[in-house]
C-alpha cells in the first residue's frame, strides 16, 4: 500500500462523512442527532478556515477592516520608526 500523505484537513473532511454514515446507522435519535452535530460543527470549522490554515487557528475573515489615515497612530517625536507601513493603492 503507497503511503498516504493526507492533510489534517482532508481528514476532517473524511471524519464528518463517517460520522454522518455512524448518525444514519444508529438505533437511537438522541445518537444519530449527536453524531449528525459532530459532523455539523466540522463541516463549519472547514468552511470557515483555508486550507493553508494551521489546524486550530480560527481563518480570520476579510472585512471591511482597510487602514485609513483616520485609523493610523502618527508618532511625534524623535521616534518616529514603525513596522506599520502604508503602500498607497
Amino acid at each position: 500500500m503507497a503511503p498516504s500523505h493526507d492533510t489534517g484537513m482532508e481528514l476532517l473532511v473524511e471524519a464528518a462523512e463517517a460520522l454522518d454514515l455512524a448518525a444514519g446507522a444508529c438505533d437511537t435519535a438522541e445518537d444519530a442527532a449527536h453524531f449528525a452535530a459532530l459532523a455539523a460543527r466540522i463541516r463549519t470549522y472547514l468552511a470557515e478556515s483555508r486550507p493553508t490554515t494551521t489546524l486550530g487557528m480560527p481563518r480570520i475573515p476579510p472585512g471591511g477592516n482597510q487602514l485609513t489615515d483616520e485609523t493610523v497612530i502618527h508618532r511625534s517625536g524623535a521616534n518616529q520608526q514603525s513596522h506599520i507601513r502604508i503602500i498607497p493603492e
